[in-house]
């Protein structure tokens, strides 16, 4: 391979980095309007739980925009150590993250959730810790393939704070389901259900950061980093 052609494959996973990087940054900011809609559901205040949902809806159709950007840059060319699978799985864990986050949401927009479930979710603090440990999962995500692009460092153990912030999510989860069907009688049908999908559409966000900093490894195991 010529220095040329050597710089043209470097120069385009460069921009591909960048355009992961500002995937990323939307898709942050998706699932942190998801914390502000937990906010305004624990006040009890749905037209702002609502209008809250059309700013996570029009985040998502940008974030989606640029994943399939990235997507068309990554089918254009030629990646070093046969990379270019795993970085449409990386991305696509990415967008998952994203549709999660959203997708979560829709379940409570579609009715009303009765006061007395929305109280029993938030009667203590499991229901923000689960949504925290979420949340730092996609923090501890950027961290990781920023790093990636400057090399191994710290690779490791951002992968093993991702597991962790996982491993609690699952565990808050549980707790707050097991509370709800302890007291399913107390409350409507429906609204359970509703609660069901939502905690568990919200765990697939730390779901997916876990499952993208696999293919990370993987990429280092190409050599990539």
């Amino acid at each position: 391979m010529n220095i040329k052609k050597f710089f043209n494959f470097m120069k385009r996973e460069e921009e591909v980095f960048s355009f992961i990087n500002k995937q990323l940054n939307l898709t942050i900011e998706i699932v942190n309007h998801l914390g502000v809609s937990l906010n305004y559901l624990k006040m009890l205040d749905f037209e702002a739980f609502k209008r809250n949902y059309s700013e996570i809806d029009y985040l998502e159709k940008k974030a989606d925009d640029i994943h399939r950007k990235i997507v068309e840059e990554i089918c254009k060319g030629a990646f070093f150590g046969g990379i270019r699978e795993d970085l449409l799985n990386l991305l696509e864990k990415v967008d998952n993250i994203a549709d999660s986050a959203k997708d979560s949401v829709k379940f409570l927009i579609l009715r009303r959730p009765e006061d007395e479930i929305i109280n029993c979710v938030f009667e203590n603090n499991e229901m923000i810790g689960f949504f925290s440990n979420c949340f730092m999962a996609v923090k501890k995500l950027e961290e990781l393939i920023k790093g990636l692009a400057k090399g191994k460092k710290s690779v490791f153990e951002l992968i093993s704070n991702i597991e962790q912030y996982e491993e609690k999510a699952d565990e808050l989860k549980e707790r707050i389901l097991s509370r709800l069907f302890d007291k399913a009688a107390d409350f409507n049908l429906l609204s359970l259900i509703q609660f069901k999908d939502f905690i568990n559409t919200a765990d697939n966000i730390a779901d997916n950061a876990e499952d993208a900093s696999d293919i990370v490894l993987i990429l280092i195991a190409k050599g990539y980093s």
